[in-house]
């Protein structure tokens, strides 16, 4: 009996892990040139990303972007247009730190993604 009552834990936290959900990809704006003052444009919309293993999902107001991985010398590994919403695959030979760069619209995002 305490053989069942040992296993079953262990056995719901790996069908846990197994199904974890995807982590948000976090990207700030990075700081430009100031305008003028004259510049009628909208709140920036920010992207949002979600990395599931080697999946990067996209959402809808990321369509129109060129996301590219890039590594700690600044060399882009990884680059692509974003022409519908959906998901990109990355290649698995990847892994590390990379800095992800988006850009949409003249303005460019920067954050951090981990690939193992």
């Amino acid at each position: 009996m305490l053989f069942k009552k040992f296993i079953f834990p262990l056995a719901l936290l790996a069908a846990t892990n197994i199904n974890a959900e995807p982590v948000e990809v976090p990207v700030k704006p990075i700081p430009t040139t100031p305008s003028n003052g004259d510049d009628p444009r909208s709140p920036i919309v920010t992207p949002v990303f979600y990395l599931d293993g080697y999946t990067l999902i996209a959402s809808s107001n990321t369509v129109g972007s060129t996301v590219e991985l890039k590594d700690e010398t600044g060399t882009v590994v990884f680059s692509t247009y974003i022409y519908i919403e959906g998901d990109i695959n990355l290649p698995t030979t990847l892994s590390g730190t990379y800095t992800i760069e988006v850009t949409r619209d003249g303005i460019t995002f920067q954050g951090e993604i981990e690939l193992e």
